[in-house]
């Protein structure tokens, strides 16, 4: 037998046994042949041990070289070693974990990868490691339309680990400004201690401070669970460590300070006696707790009607606009809808903007209320806030779908809130019925 027949017969038992017809190589579909090529792990010349656990995944130079820089200069540089370049390689990715890297090959495979919440910012971290521009676009696209409130803590977690601090400043906004949907959900327990001062420092938190307290004591909780303590009030106290002192005591409720704080042990004597101080004597400087107000405390909501309809306002014809101007500069948060009419839950669909005099948007959001009719008014937060300025006319418009809601009568031209007078006019981007003197909006949410 000749050398030659004894190297094809090696090359053959060593060929591993793919589950597909024997002629695959004559589909017509490259793309298809290359991802065959990968989920087959077949002539794989190059391997990569990813993760801590060194788990053992195959690729092709060919693909890896053609779809990104960073692996030509590995493969084909002047540095790369040209006897490493013919044999196969082992080459260890401690910093990338098999599920991130897999989708980073099937995207140099197929130009194509699923992005999820779950994955794209260690798959943003590889796609930048690698320098790979379209999935570096494609994974940013992703956060800025699809981080919401039950995400965001979970890619705020992620984009922390892999220190992707534009992308941590994305999420808090989010966070900031959904924070009373974001602290509801299980997902804040799984923060590290560095993410959640974060959030809990920041003074743009758009929520009441006994939201606040209740999601720093449920992940004091959870982390007592994860070491293996009881749960108790000074174990959870040295959980937080100086988070603690981020919680704004001062802002609670006197009531719920009482019934939460006074009979435990989260908070020393001499703190609970600081911050019962100030509640006597609101000017008093504190020794422990900040008391800034957040931006919820700080919201100016203004209301146009004097009084509610209970016959159904039907919202399907179109677009709800009302235009407004301010008598000195704020920023709007927000809008008030009224919620459905009828009797259970109904869920309305609603996509609300501002526009400048030139009928540019300053700030939007669409998203979904769920409403009944055993409450008239929900809010609606921007996903930014806009600085609008005394004396220049603004128009919320709105677009509302789902059931008939309530409506509003007795529309004010002006309203006055702490010391800011808000005027109202028709605006013709109203096609529903809506007018100073009824229908949708009846209100706005404003900061100073």
């Amino acid at each position: 037998m000749s050398k030659s027949t004894q190297n094809n017969d090696a090359t053959e038992q060593k060929r591993p046994k793919l589950d597909i017809p024997d002629d695959w190589q004559s589909i017509d579909d490259v793309i298809k042949s290359n991802q065959l090529m990968l989920e087959r792990q077949y002539a794989c010349d190059v391997f990569f041990l990813l993760g801590e656990q060194g788990v053992r995944q195959g690729a092709h130079k060919y693909v890896l070289i053609s779809r990104s820089t960073v692996f030509d200069s590995m493969f084909c540089g002047p540095l790369c070693d040209s006897e490493a370049s013919v044999a196969s390689l082992d080459i260890a990715l401690p910093d990338i974990e098999p599920d991130a890297f897999g989708s980073l090959l099937n995207y140099l495979y197929s130009g194509s990868t699923d992005v999820t919440a779950d994955n794209v910012i260690p798959l943003l971290y590889a796609a930048k490691k690698y320098a790979v521009a379209g999935l570096i676009n494609k994974c940013i696209a992703f956060v800025e339309n699809h981080l919401d409130a039950q995400n965001a803590c979970a890619v705020m977690e992620q984009a922390h680990f892999f220190d992707e601090r534009d992308f941590q400043k994305k999420v808090l906004v989010v966070i900031q400004r959904k924070a009373e949907e974001v602290l509801a959900t299980d997902d804040v327990t799984n923060l590290c201690e560095e993410c959640l001062t974060t959030i809990v420092q920041s003074d743009q938190l758009m929520t009441k401070e006994e939201l606040v307290l209740s999601a720093c004591k449920r992940w004091a909780e959870s982390e007592c669970q994860r070491r293996g303590l009881c749960v108790s009030d000074e174990n959870c106290r040295i959980m937080l460590g100086n988070t603690l002192y981020m919680i704004r005591f001062p802002l609670l409720e006197p009531s719920i300070f009482v019934k939460e704080i006074v009979s435990g042990s989260l908070l020393s004597e001499e703190e609970k006696v600081d911050v019962m101080g100030r509640y006597i004597v609101a000017s008093r400087e504190g020794t422990f707790f900040n008391s800034n107000l957040r931006t919820k405390q700080r919201h100016i909501r203004v209301h146009r009607f004097q009084g509610k309809k209970e016959y159904a306002f039907n919202n399907r014809s179109g677009s709800n606009a009302i235009s407004f101007e301010v008598s000195k500069d704020v920023y709007v948060e927000g809008f008030i809808i009224f919620g459905t009419c009828r009797t259970g839950e109904h869920e309305l669909e609603v996509k609300g903007f501002i526009l400048d005099p030139a009928d540019k948007v300053m700030c939007s959001v669409e998203t979904s209320v769920v409403t009944s009719g055993k409450k008239d008014s929900y809010d609606v937060i921007f996903d930014e806030s806009a600085r609008v300025h005394q004396g220049t006319m603004y128009t919320l418009v709105v677009d509302i779908k789902g059931s008939h809601t309530f409506a509003g009568e007795g529309g004010r031209m002006a309203a006055l809130s702490n010391d800011v007078i808000f005027t109202f006019t028709h605006s013709e981007k109203s096609l529903t019925g809506t007018t100073v003197s009824h229908g949708q909006l009846p209100g706005l949410i404003c900061s100073l």
